[in-house]
């Protein structure tokens, strides 16, 4: 198959499992941190996110020059075995403290500061080793499909986990399988940093990717809807329905509400999965905004039902609205990551990594950061309702900017 191709390729192998790795470790960590938060402190479970997506922004900007020139598989081994070693902090903290919040806050910050370098070195990692455009696409393609899969697992399997051992417990996995993976990287060939093309020796960092995206038609509305679609998915997809399955004490055909939490994001994860779909490899526009505004009337629809639905009805509802959810979110980032490999050299690449971070991530930290008081203000399932009316727009802005005469400056 035309898919599985790449695996051909032995440090592609390498890479793709240990990102299978990771995906299955940080979604576990993700869903103690996002679960024990909730519980811990209601909705200021946002300030918590807050924090991480501050320290992604930092990380971001300021890993560039220091990072962007080294070899990629060194900077993904340092920063793997950071968010292994920050992802025991909790349990640290609850067995010296009493209790795990701190180190929480801790792990948070860790993970989101090595998170910053890894994926621009990700990007990077796979121009250096992938071939021509066609031959990344198939990369590309093959890495959505295989980490969704991950995520999936990632997901779900934890809900379940907890019916067995407490949630804090979950981050010693979470710990495992990052820890795992950067021993898998180590067969990646260690070659010398990769050079700059002539012309681009100034393109490194977050400041010289967000200019570079800027001037560029596509990639400035990509930028944008970049955005909107980071700060609607916190929303939407963590905080959301977290908050909605706690205080409705969502118990399902004797699933707890963590697990049923954990059921809705393997939902979202299965969604993802299939949107990859037949046109994975290289969405079109059309394909990216249509998947954009479904999205966002899936988001509806999923406030709807936290409202609405009778508690025997909120959960089957509540997980058709998130598998939906699923399926339109993902070609977005398919096609930027395509767009911004086929930029240039791996070091280019980082840097404009490193830019859809700083916008993605700094819209994230703006939500988190007001989301408590709109939590209390307007009412959970209202600003789920808004964050998907906010996709729905973006989408057919971005749609009219990008048509043939759709006004955009070149």
């Amino acid at each position: 198959m035309r898919l599985l191709a790449p695996l051909r390729n032995p440090p592609f192998a390498a890479l793709l499992g240990a990102l299978t790795l990771v995906e299955l470790g940080a979604h576990v960590g993700n869903f103690a941190l996002v679960w024990l938060a909730v519980e811990l402190i209601g909705d200021k479970a946002a300030y918590l996110q807050a924090a991480q997506n501050a320290a992604v922004i930092l990380g971001a900007l300021l890993g560039g020059r220091l990072l962007d020139a080294r070899d990629p598989r060194g900077v993904l081994v340092g920063a793997y075995l950071l968010r292994g070693s920050v992802a025991l902090c909790p349990l640290v903290a609850a067995w010296t403290t009493g209790s795990p919040l701190v180190g929480m806050l801790v792990a948070a910050v860790g993970l989101a500061l090595a998170q910053a370098q890894s994926d621009p070195a990700l990007q990077a990692s796979l121009t250096a080793i992938s071939g021509d455009a066609e031959q990344r696409q198939t990369a590309n393609a093959l890495i959505f499909a295989t980490l969704r899969v991950a995520r999936l697992a990632g997901r779900g399997v934890p809900g379940l986990l907890t019916m067995l051992v407490p949630v804090l417990h979950l981050f010693s996995i979470n710990a495992a399988l990052i820890l795992a993976a950067a021993l898998l990287l180590v067969v990646l060939p260690r070659g010398p940093a990769p050079a700059p093309a002539a012309g681009d020796a100034s393109l490194r960092g977050a400041f010289a990717g967000l200019r570079h995206m800027l001037a560029d038609r596509e990639l400035r509305v990509y930028l944008a809807t970049t955005a909107v679609s980071f700060g609607s998915w916190l929303v939407i997809v963590s905080l959301g329905p977290a908050l909605i399955v706690h205080a409705r004490d969502v118990t399902w055909l004797g699933i707890p509400p963590a697990g049923g939490y954990s059921l809705l994001l393997a939902a979202y994860g299965l969604g993802n999965i299939l949107g990859t779909g037949p046109r994975g490899l290289s969405p079109s526009v059309r394909t990216v905004f249509v998947g954009q505004g479904s999205f966002g009337l899936a988001a509806i629809a999923l406030a709807a039902a936290g409202a609405m639905a009778s508690d025997a009805l909120v959960m089957p509802a509540m997980l058709a609205a998130m598998f939906l959810c699923g399926i339109g979110a993902v070609a977005h980032d398919l096609r930027l990551s395509n767009i911004i490999q086929a930029s240039g050299p791996p070091q280019v690449v980082a840097a404009l990594a490193r830019a859809r971070v700083v916008a993605g991530w700094s819209s994230m930290l703006a939500t988190s950061l007001a989301a408590p008081s709109l939590f209390k203000l307007l009412g959970v399932e209202a600003c789920v309702s808004l964050a998907g009316v906010a996709l729905v727009a973006s989408s057919a802005w971005a749609s009219r900017r990008l048509s043939p005469g759709g006004g955009a400056a070149p």
